[in-house]
């Protein structure tokens, strides 16, 4: 949490909003918290009343500590794939708008070994096609797949998935809101420790920061993928039913 206030405080420091605002946009706090998914303007009172309360400090550890003494007195967070009842099968969950089906991914395993460890790619991969075809079948409608998050830069992550759907990934850029894991999440590993040579570097780019496209600061690109159905190789017949 800590890193992440980090941005908000050169965020205010080079006059791009105050620190409430750079909260609401620049981090995953919200959902961390378990306040709900964040809306424009804020809605949930908690949050407000939190954004509000941050505003009034003056230093930047006194308001980690605010944040923190807020995470712990705070129920956990329930996972939004399980809030909001989406479609899962393993470490996958998809979330469909439309005739969108966005992946996205949890570490959902109880051993001590990444959830990408490569003595469990097969069965990632069968959870992620198990999932879609089911999906595809309750909601025909779905015509295209798509994803965004810095797993994609990884090559564990990536081999999940047909290599014609990674292949025209395209890195983010220019995004002004960072308010889930496709960016932040790569600075934790499975056990929930902070991956401190790149926490390093994201603190080192953020002093250094002038306001130019925030994506950058992060040490591993968000990729963006879209691909249609058919990459993944699912029988036409599911389209007609």
């Amino acid at each position: 949490m800590s890193l992440q206030l980090t941005l908000v405080d050169r965020y205010v420091a080079i006059g791009r909003g105050t620190f409430a605002e750079g909260v609401h946009e620049l981090t995953n706090l919200q959902r961390r918290l378990g306040l709900g998914p964040p809306a424009d303007p804020p809605e949930n009172p908690a949050w407000i009343e939190l954004l509000d309360a941050l505003d009034s400090l003056a230093t930047l550890d006194e308001r980690i500590d605010a944040v923190m003494d807020a995470y712990s007195s705070l129920p956990p967070a329930v996972p939004e794939h399980i809030a909001n009842a989406w479609p899962s099968v393993g470490a996958f969950s998809i979330e469909i708008t439309g005739t969108i089906a966005h992946t996205h991914f949890y570490a959902t395993d109880t051993d001590d070994e990444s959830p990408l460890h490569p003595s469990k790619l097969d069965r990632r991969r069968h959870e992620l096609m198990t999932l879609l075809a089911a999906a595809c079948d309750e909601r025909p409608e779905i015509d295209r797949i798509v994803g965004g998050s810095w797993l994609y830069s990884t090559r564990s992550y990536a081999s999940l998935f047909p290599s014609a759907h990674t292949a025209n990934a395209v890195v983010r850029r220019d995004r002004t809101t960072f308010r889930g894991l496709s960016h932040w999440g790569q600075f934790v590993d499975h056990r929930g420790n902070v991956r401190a040579e790149l926490a390093d570097r994201f603190r080192h780019a953020v002093r250094h920061w002038s306001g130019v496209d925030p994506c950058r600061l992060f040490p591993i690109d968000t990729l963006e993928v879209s691909s249609p159905l058919a990459v993944f190789g699912l029988p036409g017949e599911r389209r007609t039913r």
